[in-house]
């Protein structure tokens, strides 16, 4: 990869204007929402088992290879909108919420 092909991904990782932090700011608070019902944290679990974040796999198909990859990097963001919304632990652990 040349410098500018990575251009893309510095700037996906480092918002730079007001309208990207509103969105990831609405993508918080969405999460959060969900995160308060037990529907909601058994989707987010759902995202990230069928995005693969907690598995390791080695397939010799490289076009698996980077399908997986890219799965992967969905759940991750997903992975890190519920740690920035304070709803990981919940997910992660199946802890029940008092009050539901």
């Amino acid at each position: 990869m040349s410098t500018s092909d990575t251009s893309y991904f510095d700037d996906y990782e480092f918002p730079d204007t007001k309208q990207d932090e509103n969105q990831r700011s609405m993508l918080v608070n969405a999460i959060q929402l969900m995160g308060k019902e037990y529907v909601g944290r058994e989707f987010l679990r759902w995202l990230m088992e069928k995005t693969k974040v907690f598995e390791q796999e080695f397939p010799k198909d490289l076009t698996l290879v980077a399908w997986n990859a890219g799965l992967r990097t969905v759940g991750l963001e997903i992975l890190s909108l519920c740690s920035e919304a304070n709803v990981l632990q919940h997910i992660l652990t199946k802890e029940v919420i008092e009050n539901e």
